[in-house]
């Protein structure tokens, strides 16, 4: 009996199917990541087009500094009460209800400047909304993210949504430039009011609270009422939690120096170009998108790798290395004998600090949601808001260190010292490096 032939089998149709990464395989994942995507052409294009608007206004670099320094201070004194809200409520709901809000506020800037009505004391009153709106958002997709990955895909989850995120403010600062020049100021902020309102569209598909989602918020929605909560009582016991959790407050200090000392070297780039690199507007250009790319090529990276082990020590890591590439930057010139050589050196520091920046994100998110009760969740993400809510101290002392004794030493101070920190917290508290 003849059996039927068979189509020859191809070697290489197995190594064509990559297996995809277990948190995309969910459709509500994958919604979230497109929706960090277009809420992240709102928060990157809104720090471009402020800059610019504070400068036309008041023609003072200054008052950029502390425009943006409102923008975030809220998230350091509403972090965790943020993070308490977060837990409360149903984290997709809240979401929604704070992305409308942002498109409300870029739709009311942009009618300001287009009747021509907008003072500079309405930007630092939005800067202040929109800092009080961050908290409560950074807090609840952060830990809704978790929700929707699960505890056992946390790493590679919160990695996917920081790649969305990342190549969302590309996209962001480009558009927003080019709307700038061609259409104006308020034809931007309405473009960014358009990218909120298609992420309040997107996230309205995800049908679920997500696998990790807080018992309480679960029973909820079965139809089972729970007592009533207080969420300034809830502030209260995490806080007095906080005291005896040394591992959450070692992190809490990770955070907040990596923003003192590292993210906030931004400030000093600026000057780095004019003075020190002599590259101009367009190097200063190229030196953003560089750190943007090194950050995009290390979270593709990650997440290539999917869960890893032993996160606290790569947190360590992670920031010595920071560290060191920021003392690079500051000493660059000192390696290279030509100017270009100079500015490819320069570019490569760069390079590492954005991967620095994009990897010690993802693993102190996943760390402090790790390690706390799934009910404090949101809590914890409020306290790593509180963290970077010291961006405002850290844009004071990079200004006043270029400013009294030059770019390099700033840069080479906050290196060593951002170098140091990780490296005692790794001697003084060994547990870190275990969790």
């Amino acid at each position: 009996m003849n059996t039927p032939s068979r189509r020859p089998r191809n070697p290489l149709a197995a190594t064509r199917r990559l297996p995809m990464p277990a948190a995309l395989r969910l459709r509500d994942f994958r919604l979230l990541m497109a929706s960090s995507f277009f809420d992240s052409i709102g928060f990157m294009g809104e720090q471009v087009v402020v800059g610019w608007l504070v400068l036309e206004l008041t023609d003072n670099s200054f008052m950029v500094g502390v425009v943006l320094g409102l923008r975030f201070a809220p998230l350091f004194f509403l972090g965790i009460v943020a993070g308490a809200i977060a837990d409360m409520l149903d984290r997709r709901s809240l979401i929604r209800v704070l992305y409308l809000i942002m498109a409300a506020v870029m739709i009311s800037v942009g009618a300001l400047i287009y009747a021509d009505a907008l003072k500079f004391w309405h930007l630092c009153a939005f800067a202040v909304l929109g800092g009080c709106v961050s908290s409560l958002h950074q807090t609840a997709r952060q830990s809704f993210a978790f929700d929707v990955a699960g505890r056992q895909n946390a790493v590679s989850g919160l990695a996917y949504v920081s790649l969305g995120m990342r190549l969302g403010g590309l996209a962001g600062g480009a558009l927003v430039g080019v709307c700038i020049d061609r259409y104006g100021s308020d034809a931007a902020y309405i473009m960014l009011a358009i990218a909120y309102i298609i992420s309040i569209a997107i996230i309205s598909l995800i049908r679920s609270r997500g696998q990790a989602a807080p018992e309480q918020r679960r029973a909820a929605a079965r139809g089972i009422k729970e007592p009533a909560r207080d969420a300034l009582r809830d502030v209260w016991a995490f806080l007095t939690g906080l005291r005896h959790s040394s591992a959450l407050m070692m992190l809490m200090v990770i955070v907040a120096a990596t923003e003192i000392m590292g993210f906030s070297s931004a400030v000093a780039f600026p000057e780095l170009a004019r003075e020190e690199l002599q590259v101009g507007a367009s190097g200063l250009g190229l030196m953003n998108a560089v750190r943007s790319a090194g950050a995009v090529a290390a979270i593709i990276l990650l997440a290539l790798f999917g869960e890893v082990r032993r996160k606290g020590a790569l947190l360590l890591l992670t920031v010595v290395i920071f560290g060191a590439a920021l003392l690079l930057l500051g000493k660059s010139g000192d390696f290279a004998l030509t100017q270009n050589g100079v500015f490819v050196l320069a570019l490569i520091a760069i390079a590492v600090i954005g991967g620095a920046m994009a990897l010690s994100d993802v693993f102190s998110q996943s760390l402090m949601q790790s390690i706390v009760p799934n009910e404090q969740r949101g809590r914890a993400m409020g306290a790593w808001a509180m963290g970077i809510g010291t961006a405002p101290i850290g844009s004071l002392q990079y200004g006043a260190a270029v400013a009294a004794l030059g770019v390099g030493f700033a840069l080479t101070a906050n290196g060593i010292a951002l170098t140091a920190i990780p490296l005692a917290i790794a001697l003084l508290y060994p547990r870190i490096r275990r969790i």
